[in-house]
């Protein structure tokens, strides 16, 4: 992590995040495809993406998310791409930077292996995993990544978390709860801010659930009006990183950013 972002957490100011990148490009016209999914966007329409990194700073983000989540090696090789898994996720982070310049951080997305909602396409081979995690993160270093997020694990031998206690032996520099849905979070929020043990924590929540029978429902947070009220509490509650994952949108970062307390909303990023 870089060190004026790691002083920023530090100091107990509270960080907004953007909102979901896949969603986004879907919203804005460009179709997800296997087998690579979101990665493809960097070859196809780098200018898309850009778009969006470049909404989400204008509403208030100040820790953008380079499109890496799907720029490891074995999903490009899904397109015969895993030889250039360094390249694509160069061009991503770089991609970020130039559409925000010094206005924001840029973190890189550390992604599972498999599908994020397949547990059962978990490498079961863990030296394997642990390598192939290990260079996602040295591209992402190489890069120049202010920070790593490691998100949207879905099982306890890939993220060595299914408790925050087990994530807190690598000295993590902040630990937040990423794509859960609103009727989840007073539950998990207090549970988090249990076991953070002194680290700054937050989360960045989705905009909707899958119902009994699989089908994505919508939440209260799909408005972003509410995801702006309701992370007013998340804030009083001791929570200092807040965003949106999959369903969010610039205009949600934009109401979030109205919730930040002045003494808050200063931000320097050089």
């Amino acid at each position: 992590m870089s060190s004026n972002l790691l002083e920023y957490l530090h100091s107990g100011r509270l960080l907004v995040l953007d909102g979901a990148t896949g969603t986004e490009l879907e919203r804005r016209g460009y179709a997800l495809q296997p087998p690579v999914w979101s990665a493809a966007v960097l070859w196809e329409a780098p200018g898309t993406l850009q778009e969006i990194h470049r909404d989400y700073a204008a509403a208030g983000a100040r820790l953008i998310t380079a499109n890496t989540f799907r720029t490891h090696a074995r999903n490009l090789a899904a397109g015969n791409r895993q030889d250039e898994a360094a390249h694509w996720t160069e061009v991503a982070v770089r991609l970020a930077r130039d559409a925000v310049g010094d206005s924001a951080w840029v973190a890189g997305s550390q992604a599972p292996l498999g599908d994020c909602y397949e547990p059962d396409q978990t490498p079961e081979d863990q030296q394997q995993m642990l390598e192939e995690h290990r260079g996602h993160a040295r591209n992402l270093a190489r890069a120049g990544v202010d920070a790593i997020l490691v998100e949207t694990q879905i099982t306890i031998r890939e993220a060595v978390a299914a408790a925050a206690k087990e994530v807190l032996a690598f000295s993590p520099a902040a630990l937040l709860l990423n794509c859960l849905p609103a009727g989840a979070i007073p539950v998990a929020l207090p549970e988090l801010a249990r076991a953070a043990d002194g680290l700054p924590y937050g989360l960045y929540p989705n905009t909707g659930h899958c119902d009994a029978s699989g089908q994505w429902s919508d939440t209260e947070l799909r408005d972003p009006a509410n995801l702006a009220s309701s992370a007013a509490g998340w804030i009083r509650d001791g929570a200092r990183l807040i965003g949106g994952c999959c369903g969010t949108t610039p205009a949600h970062i934009s109401r979030l950013k109205d919730a930040i307390p002045p003494a808050d909303s200063r931000k320097t990023c050089n």
